[in-house]
């Protein structure tokens, strides 16, 4: 079976809808060649087309011929399943987010590697300092050295004195 059968009016627009709607390319692609076998294209010319294997085009129009549309869909895939879950990453921008002091931690600022060893005691999940920056990054958080400054504890107005005063004797009045 190397082409798909004679679409029916309700299949091609419900192909059409889904090919404009989703948001996976893979899934976008399986619906071209669907939309292209119907077009009367071969494998071989479809695979030129959308850049896949004609295999590849050969088994999704099989696929669709066996389960419809829920045939091009994309399958889980086989593998450990990831450490890091949206949990997770809520409870390390959680803990971002508060002094280390107040969740009574022997330190004063957090660095990736503090938070790393503080979310493997509360979750169990260890991951490498580089991953927990990763995590960060992804959610617009970067981690910084405070900077010490005694700026608001100055006098303004005896500031600027000191700097004219300092720049009239430069200049040699």
């Amino acid at each position: 079976m190397n082409r798909v059968h004679t679409l029916s009016t309700a299949e091609l627009a419900a192909l059409e809808k889904h090919y404009r709607q989703t948001n996976e390319a893979d899934v976008r692609s399986r619906c071209q060649m669907i939309l292209l076998s119907n077009e009367g294209l071969s494998p071989p010319k479809i695979a030129e087309q959308v850049r896949f294997h004609r295999r590849t085009v050969t088994r999704y129009i099989q696929r669709y011929e066996a389960e419809g549309i829920d045939g091009l869909m994309t399958r889980p895939r086989s593998g450990r399943l990831p450490k890091v879950t949206e949990a997770y990453t809520s409870l390390l921008l959680q803990a971002v987010e508060q002094w280390p002091r107040t969740l009574e931690l022997p330190f004063s600022n957090w660095t990736t590697a503090n938070l790393a060893e503080y979310l493997a005691q509360k979750t169990g999940i260890e991951l490498s300092p580089r991953q927990v920056e990763n995590i960060l990054r992804a959610n617009d958080w970067r981690l910084r050295r405070p900077v010490r400054t005694v700026k608001h504890k100055q006098d303004q107005q005896l500031v600027e004195e000191k700097k004219t005063h300092s720049r009239g004797q430069e200049t040699g009045q």
